[in-house]
């Protein structure tokens, strides 16, 4: 730099418009990851005040001089940015889907690891046939054998076998 300083820039692909994005950054004992990390949660801040200044009117909604009157604005214009926020991810936003996330997690919750040992063998006996010409007698060798071991190996001994739909035990 023209200071003497040392710096990196880092080049990271991004949209198809630009290309890459170059991050520079002026420790550089910092690693890449790091850098880019760091960039994402300054990118996220931006993004909303970018939000509440041009949407949400934070600025130009309401012009007040005074202290308690623009602690308030701010309250309120930040609570409109956290309820939209919220409906955004419940309802359009695919990082949590939503209700589908909470749905998985309470059948997660109710299901014995027997019976999801028991779905996966299930899994495992329909990929089986699907792609191997393997007769049913070889594949419940294959599955008696698996849930055998995995019975041992958790301790589950004493537990009552579970059923699978077709011939295996």
């Amino acid at each position: 730099m023209s200071d003497g300083n040392k710096a990196r820039i880092i080049f990271v692909p991004c949209d198809k418009k630009r290309g890459w994005l170059a991050l520079l950054s002026t420790d550089i004992s910092i690693a890449d990851e790091e850098i880019i990390r760091l960039y994402g949660k300054r990118c996220d801040i931006e993004v909303f005040f970018k939000m509440c200044k041009q949407y949400l009117k934070l600025v130009k909604e309401i012009q007040i001089r005074n202290y308690d009157g623009l602690i308030g604005h701010t309250s309120l214009v930040m609570a409109r940015y956290n309820i939209l926020s919220l409906f955004q991810r419940e309802s359009v936003a695919q990082r949590s889907f939503g209700d589908l996330f909470r749905a998985c997690n309470e059948e997660l919750s109710s299901i014995t690891f027997i019976d999801a040992l028991k779905r996966i063998m299930q899994l495992a006996m329909a990929a089986l046939r699907n792609a191997h010409n393997l007769s049913e007698r070889v594949i419940n060798s294959i599955l008696d054998l698996i849930m055998g071991e995995a019975i041992a190996y958790f301790g589950l001994n004493n537990s009552p076998m579970p059923q699978l739909e077709g011939e295996w035990r």
